[in-house]
């Protein structure tokens, strides 16, 4: 089956270390999610695993479908995904300023209008995250404000998962409420995930 693998800027898999070379193909002994196996993701699962670079993988033998990920005895890379890394920054705005957006709502719910009208006005993403300075974190609306900030600072700067993990997070505090309400969390969490991958496949335009 074809499915999807993250690769670190060496082309090594991030969490095994492995170094892959394209087209060659790599056998384990078995296939055990997070144990032993050749581990890849569906495209509705990108935004869990997102690092510097993505490709297309190729799975064989015996294979398991777990949550976020797919598993196989054996597997090989197939092709990069030309583009990937334009399109994972330009999500990483896309999620700074849906955290804004968020933190504008929030911030009103407050009664902190001057706050959310200084939020709601910031034309670039360095102008959202200098905001972080002013947030209130001890606050419901001041933790959603400063998680808006901090996704606009690390979506032109940071890692590939940075931004986009900010966002899951910022929609999971949202949607948990001032109670913190962890199946609300879970929920907004999961949900910005979804919305991640989806567009990933969108613009990729993958399978």
């Amino acid at each position: 089956m074809r499915a999807y693998k993250f690769l670190d800027a060496d082309g090594c898999a991030p969490f095994t270390a492995f170094l892959w070379t394209p087209g060659e193909w790599v056998e384990a002994s078995g296939a055990e999610p997070c144990r032993v196996g050749v581990h890849g993701c569906p495209s509705a699962d990108l935004s869990h695993w997102l690092a510097a670079s993505l490709w297309e993988i190729e799975l064989d033998g015996p294979i398991v479908q777990t949550r976020h990920k797919v598993v196989g005895s054996r597997g090989r890379l197939v092709r990069e995904i030309a583009g990937y890394a334009a399109a994972v920054r330009e999500l990483a705005a896309i999620g700074a300023w849906r955290c804004r957006d968020r933190a504008v709502s929030a911030l009103r719910t407050a009664g902190d209008d001057r706050l959310a009208d200084r939020f709601a006005a910031v034309a670039t993403l360095d102008e959202l995250a200098a905001l972080g300075a002013d947030a209130d974190e001890s606050t419901f609306a001041g933790g959603a404000a400063a998680l808006a900030a901090d996704a606009a600072h690390f979506a032109p700067r940071g890692l590939p998962a940075q931004a986009p993990f900010v966002a899951a997070c910022s929609a999971g505090h949202v949607a948990g409420g001032p109670d913190s309400d962890q199946a609300g969390y879970d929920e907004g969490y999961a949900a910005e995930r979804a919305f991640q991958s989806a567009w990933l496949t969108e613009r990729l335009a993958l399978g």
